[in-house]
């Protein structure tokens, strides 16, 4: 069913034996000045992943010319880059730590470190955002300020687990024998051989376990 919110009462409705939360996650926006108050506004240029998602089909071919600035150098900020920098765009990724792609696996890090390259990318490591503006991003490094001028800002500070309905659905089900599952990223923001780890799970073992398969 789409277009419906799941709630306790839709749910109950359908008299489940088992009901899973995969809500997933949705982005970290921290309270940097200036982020909240211009983040998808019709007026600035600064955006998060979903917004990127949500209109890959809009974006142009070709955005030579068109700078794109992309705060965040983790597995997030690292997908902007992998679309926009192929087609032309000036792409600037910031991180707060000394190195982009931490923590990814090493197949993965090569493969973004030869598209950087290929493509011109300016990285910018040990650099903290300070402030967000409509059109431009405010950061700090080695005691120098910075302003970096974008047609398309991106904030991607990483992302954290969205499960809005889970402990009101575990206290809706209490007492019955109904199995109730958080998977996912609603659990915790990981990668995909994650998800996917915990569907193979559900499938093999506890519907096994339920006699549903």
């Amino acid at each position: 069913m789409t277009g419906v919110d799941a709630t306790v009462e839709t749910v109950k409705a359908y008299q489940p034996d088992l009901v899973v939360n995969a809500t997933g996650s949705v982005p970290m926006l921290p309270p940097i000045e200036g982020l909240h108050e211009n983040l998808q506004k019709d007026d600035a240029k600064v955006y998060c992943i979903h917004d990127m998602i949500d209109h890959l089909n809009d974006y142009p071919e070709d955005l030579t010319g068109k700078k794109v600035a992309v705060i965040g150098g983790g597995a997030v900020g690292l997908d902007v880059v992998e679309f926009f920098a192929p087609r032309g765009a000036e792409v600037t990724i910031v991180e707060m730590m000394g190195a982009i792609g931490n923590g990814l696996d090493a197949s993965s890090t090569s493969s973004m470190n030869e598209c950087m390259e290929k493509y011109h990318v300016h990285k910018m490591v040990n650099t903290a955002l300070t402030k967000v503006n409509a059109d431009s991003f405010e950061v700090k490094y080695d005691g120098k300020e910075e302003t970096l001028p974008f047609d398309y800002g991106f904030v991607c500070l990483g992302m954290k687990a969205y499960a809005p309905i889970w402990e009101e659905m575990q206290k809706a089900f209490t007492g019955e024998d109904v199995e109730v599952l958080n998977i996912g990223d609603s659990v915790r923001a990981r990668r995909i051989i994650d998800g996917v780890d915990a569907g193979r799970h559900l499938v093999l073992n506890t519907l096994d376990r339920l006699g549903f398969r």
